[in-house]
């Protein structure tokens, strides 16, 4: 079985690469000392995940805002997510969702992008969990300088 450990997003970054700026957003699983896993995302999933930090509501739902609206509709709720692995290149991600019906409680996974996930996880207060494995994509904490995006 996989381990995992709790995670914290410590925030959404710009990064200026070749003149093109990037986003990255950077998770650091709890217990992984000094090591954090940067996962570049798209600007728009960058600023959903800034608003998401901060606290910020918008007048009328985003797309991350309306799926979490039409799961509170459907009282599903979303238990964890959790970043599993890279795959060719590109981070997996799952969110795990739960609902109870007649007194039973019934489990969905979902296959989705750790932006994707992070964004929904944040808004609905589920915990994040990290795959160990991927350490070995981690870098040093103390190594990165990069400025909070600006979305």
């Amino acid at each position: 079985m996989e381990e995992y450990s709790k995670a914290d997003v410590l925030g959404v970054y710009a990064a200026n690469m070749f003149g093109i700026t990037n986003y990255v957003m950077l998770i650091k699983g709890l217990d992984w000392d000094d090591l954090v896993l940067p996962i570049y995302i798209g600007a728009h999933e960058a600023a959903s995940i800034e608003w998401a930090l901060k606290g910020y509501v918008h007048k009328r739902p985003m797309t991350h805002d309306l799926v979490i609206n039409m799961l509170d509709i459907l009282n599903v709720r979303i238990e964890k997510i959790t970043i599993d692995a890279m795959i060719e290149n590109i981070y997996t991600a799952t969110i795990f969702l739960c609902k109870e019906e007649n007194g039973k409680k019934l489990r969905y996974t979902i296959d989705a992008r750790p932006s994707d996930s992070v964004a929904l996880a944040l808004r609905a207060g589920a915990p994040i969990y990290i795959a160990n494995r991927l350490k070995n994509y981690a870098i040093s904490e103390s190594s990165i300088n990069l400025m909070e995006s600006e979305e």
